[in-house]
């Protein structure tokens, strides 16, 4: 085996919950968090020498500053292989859109090149060299549906929830991540507890959803409200923005009200991914173990 191609998938959260900082300036969050079946297509290829990173979207970097490229070089490190890794990423899910799909390409290429290179690392193992890349990271080794603590690498996966239909809606701009975290104001947040939620019916996690950084993107891009008051007039049973933004979703339970919805939005200039949620994780399949 010479190459494998991952589906890389993005993820929405259903509950995100700010517990506090940390001494190391980091948060403690509680969150619940879903795959949905929007998917980049990563190819990790056997190189002869050195490592190369290509991505065909120009939003997204190429080469070292690509998030997966430090997934890469830890797995040659730790392989001792005198070859080397090519890698291809072709691009579907916005970036910078809290919908963590550079976190998914980073896990996609530790499996990937755990496989290839032969290096025997657990899933376990995959997701410690993982909490070094990106919080997200060990999730998208886990999922579809888990409950992350601590940074976000403190993981219980749960059980698949039943098949249900988000539309994803993009302002078409992204977000950093540090930047929401930097602004935001623990006194406003709301402690809610994401593994009840999990718990719940679709219907009731629909009115349930929650999270404490929408405050933060919304203030600065009140685009964000508007999506979600224009999703919930299309019908959606639920709707909130996800990670730290801009990307907003509503939930509906069938397919045909999720695609209606995205038609009658086409409009609006927003960048509108009607997909299901995965009930099984593309990228687990790759790993070993």
């Amino acid at each position: 085996m010479n190459s494998i191609t991952v589906r890389s998938p993005a993820k929405v959260n259903l509950c995100l919950s700010v517990l506090g900082k940390r001494p190391d300036g980091y948060h403690d969050v509680e969150m619940l968090m879903q795959m949905v079946d929007l998917c980049d297509e990563v190819t990790v290829s056997l190189a002869k020498t050195g490592l190369t990173v290509r991505c065909d979207s120009g939003a997204a970097l190429s080469g070292e500053k690509n998030i997966v490229w430090k997934a890469a070089t830890e797995l040659l490190r730790i392989s001792g292989a005198h070859s080397g890794l090519s890698i291809e990423i072709k691009k579907n899910i916005p970036v910078a859109a809290g919908l963590g799909g550079g976190s998914g390409n980073a896990a996609a290429v530790l499996a990937a090149a755990n496989r290839l290179l032969a290096t025997g690392l657990n899933r376990g193992q995959l997701a410690e060299i993982g909490t070094h890349i990106g919080m997200d990271v060990p999730f998208f080794l886990s999922g579809p549906t888990s409950l992350a603590q601590g940074r976000g690498e403190i993981l219980t996966s749960l059980p698949a929830l039943p098949l249900f239909w988000v539309l994803l809606a993009n302002p078409g701009f992204g977000t950093s991540t540090a930047w929401v975290y930097q602004n935001l104001n623990l006194r406003l947040t709301k402690k809610v507890d994401c593994n009840k939620i999990a718990r719940l019916t679709i219907r009731n996690i629909a009115t349930a959803l929650h999270n404490d950084l929408e405050t933060v993107t919304k203030t600065a891009h009140p685009v964000v409200g508007t999506i979600e008051h224009a999703l919930l007039g299309q019908g959606a049973l639920g709707a909130l923005m996800s990670g730290s933004g801009p990307t907003v979703f509503g939930i509906f339970e069938t397919e045909a009200a999720c695609r209606a919805a995205s038609q009658n939005l086409s409009r609006e200039g927003w960048r509108l991914y009607p997909v299901g949620t995965l009930t099984e994780s593309p990228i687990a399949e790759h790993l070993t173990g």
